[in-house]
């Protein structure tokens, strides 16, 4: 039972002893007011009883006198057997209650132990008995607690007793000291805690725990708390604790190595600190992400260690919980400056190669395994006159115009896989104005791993040029052979036509030695005789010329003067240039001679005027002969005769601004693509190149285009020329 039931029956037995004295107070009121009222009634001392009632109403204040006295003698021999049940009960209640607080104290698996105010002991129970038992002892009541533990300690039951004395006096003085409870170990390897309690009769509760599995707890946290701390002093990364606030409560080694800061000077600073203010943004951005709910947010930033060297690092933030409740922030630093700068030099290597790509000139196109386009270049995507987006994932034969080119490679690519490549192989496209562009490919294969496709690398180039080119050498092969032919028949021709001119001037001797009796008749046949004459002369003068130009250039440059090369080309083409038109002026001055090949330079002049020839025809009132086309050719020596200069000025359209870099580029020209192959412009730096001078062009400020050859005179040659010419001399 416990004490709370026990002063309920306490408070119930009191009250009824309360109602028992009212009771008995009661009784005995009544009891002498009925004696008196009796006494005076026979006595005749109450008036309000008449004389002859008196002896009955005395009677009856006996009567109720006696019956009072006998009630309160029943009642109270009923109160007091009732009260002695009462006592026997609570008595029982007591012991009941000692012997189950008996039996709890024995039964606990704690040891508990009680001394009285002189430290002896008085109470133990069978866990307390138990350990005094293992120790080699027998409990002994009566015997103080510092005698027990001596005893306790000659016996060995306690394990780490360093001092004796010391030790003894320490867990006295703990008896009776309040404060936190000692944790000993006993010699069998088991950790106990003493816990004590002194009482208000100065006796004391003493309670044995055993806590070996928490101390074992204990001793693996710390282990593991130092295996972390051994693992966390191993790290490259930084890990920091932050608390919610952002204070650093915990640094890590690496600290030092990444950031600059030893693990010490990091306590007590703030996150933020240690960022450069430019930088803050983006770590108040991080915390703010994990106080929406996020449990990891990163970021990269740039540092700035106390020695001024910057530095990309990568932070992580983690949010978690303690066991307490509290929020804390773990944070993670690491070194991604050398990730960084190898990501920025790949994309800077990457866009350097996306621009040698783009201009190449080239057309560039990377598919993948399923024949879908990966990349394109610039090249290509103007080619087929598309947009990136709208290509990139879709197959070749999407598009009516590239579709003769998956007809080929995409066929390869299903079929093949890597074994089909590399090839090569030529296709016809269309650009965007529809013209036809011939295309030579060669295909190349990125293989996987396991040996599938990955990739197919499609490289092209435009071969239209080229065979254009081809095609424009065969016909200029056709015409060297056909004025190879043309100069064996200038020789033939020549015989007819001196016989002619012979003929002729012999039938006017005849007519001037012997006249025709007719004068008139005399003087019609000598004006048609001496016209003959003079048209053979001009045939003839004509076809030497042409066998002239005709004639294979000497092996060794040898002097020439630069009007009569002049002169010469011009004889060829003065009939053509007088039909189209276009007039040609030339003025010369007196000029040193200069050195190299003369048919050449012959070639030259004739390629320029040609040139001058078709720019003055593209102009519209030229084709129409609204306006005569002017060619003036120029050629005039420097001050001190060592250079000679010749200028040729047509009053053509000029050459357009974006025309005049590329100009002298092989197969580059500003004509239609029958009208010519890009060759002549490059032959002729070529040809003036070689004889050490330059020639260039530009545009007249009052229109047409200007080309200028700027050869070296004789009188400047180089040693190397003499070398050259001797043999000439």
């Amino acid at each position: 039972m416990s004490p709370v039931s026990l002063g309920s029956v306490r408070d119930r037995l009191l009250s009824r002893g309360a109602v028992r004295t009212v009771g008995r107070v009661g009784c005995v009121t009544v009891a002498i007011l009925c004696g008196v009222l009796g006494l005076a009634a026979g006595l005749d001392r109450l008036p309000l009883i008449p004389p002859q009632w008196s002896a009955g109403f005395v009677a009856l204040m006996l009567s109720l006198t006696i019956l009072c006295l006998l009630l309160m003698v029943w009642w109270s021999d009923r109160q007091g057997r009732r009260m002695s049940e009462r006592v026997i009960e609570i008595e029982q209640a007591r012991r009941w209650s000692d012997r189950r607080l008996s039996e709890i104290i024995e039964a606990s698996s704690e040891s508990i132990v009680v001394y009285d105010a002189s430290d002896r002991l008085v109470l133990c129970n069978a866990a307390f008995r138990d350990a005094i038992t293992a120790m080699g002892d027998t409990v002994r009541y009566g015997v103080t607690h510092e005698e027990g533990l001596r005893r306790a300690v000659d016996l060995g039951g306690y394990a780490g007793v360093g001092d004796r004395e010391i030790f003894i006096a320490q867990q006295k003085a703990a008896l009776r000291t309040p404060g936190k409870p000692t944790i000993v170990q006993l010699a069998g390897g088991r950790w106990v805690r003493l816990s004590n309690k002194v009482l208000p009769d100065g006796s004391v509760l003493g309670i044995r725990s055993d806590v070996t599995d928490l101390k074992q707890r204990e001793v693996e946290l710390a282990d593991s708390q130092a295996q972390l701390s051994r693992l966390f002093a191993t790290l490259a990364d930084v890990v920091l604790e932050l608390s919610a606030n952002g204070v650093i409560t915990y640094a890590n080694p690496a600290s030092y190595q990444v950031l600059g800061f030893d693990p010490d000077d990091l306590d007590g600073m703030r996150l933020d600190e240690l960022f450069p203010p430019g930088q803050r943004l983006q770590l108040t951005e991080m915390r703010r992400r994990l106080s929406e709910g996020a449990t990891e947010s990163e970021a990269v930033v740039l540092y700035t260690k106390p020695s001024g060297e910057p530095l990309h690092v990568e932070v992580r933030l983690w949010l978690s919980d303690r066991s307490t409740g509290e929020q804390v922030i773990t944070a993670t630093i690491r070194d991604v400056d050398d990730r960084e700068k190898a990501a920025a030099l790949a994309a800077r290597e990457g866009a350097l190669l996306t621009s040698i790509a783009n201009a190449s000139g080239a057309y560039m196109i990377v598919l993948d395994g399923g024949g879908n386009l990966v990349r394109g270049n610039t090249a290509f995507y103007d080619l087929i006159h598309r947009d990136a987006r709208d290509m990139e994932g879709r197959p070749l034969s999407a598009l009516e115009v590239t579709k003769p080119l998956a007809a080929i490679v995409e066929p390869a690519i299903r079929d093949g896989g890597v074994s089909g490549f590399p090839f090569e192989f030529d296709v016809v496209l269309r650009d965007r104005r529809d013209a036809r562009h011939t295309m030579r490919f060669s295909a190349s294969a990125v293989p996987e791993v396991d040996r599938s496709l990955r990739y197919a690398v499609l490289v092209g180039i435009d071969d239209t040029a080229r065979r254009n080119a081809e095609t424009a050498l065969f016909e200029a092969a056709k015409l060297s052979k056909l004025g190879e032919m043309a100069a064996a028949m200038a020789h033939e021709l020549n015989q007819p036509l001196a016989v002619i001119r012979m003929a002729a001037e012999n039938t006017l001797d005849e007519i001037d030695m012997d006249p025709p009796p007719d004068a008139a008749m005399a003087d019609f046949l000598r004006s048609k005789l001496r016209r003959i004459a003079d048209q053979t002369d001009r045939a003839a003068k004509v076809i030497g010329q042409l066998r002239a130009h005709a004639r294979k250039g000497d092996d060794l440059p040898a002097p020439f003067d630069v009007p009569e090369a002049v002169n010469g080309a011009l004889d060829l083409l003065r009939e053509q240039l007088k039909l189209d038109g276009i007039r040609v002026a030339v003025v010369s001055a007196a000029c040193p001679p200069i050195v190299g090949h003369r048919s050449r330079f012959e070639q030259v002049v004739i390629n320029l005027m040609i040139n001058a020839r078709d720019a003055i025809k593209m102009v519209p009132d030229a084709r129409v002969g609204a306006r005569t086309g002017q060619i003036d050719v120029i050629v005039t020596p420097n001050d001190d005769n060592s250079r000679v200069r010749l200028a040729l000025r047509d009053n053509g359209p000029g050459i357009p601004p974006h025309a005049l870099e590329r100009l002298f580029e092989p197969f580059f020209t500003t004509k239609p693509k029958d009208k010519g192959t890009g060759l002549g412009l490059s032959i002729c730096h070529s040809i003036v190149a070689e004889m050490g001078g330059a020639l260039s062009a530009h545009n007249h400020p009052d229109g047409g285009a200007v080309f200028e050859i700027d050869v070296p005179a004789v009188s400047s040659r180089s040693p190397a020329v003499d070398r050259q010419i001797a043999p000439a001399a």
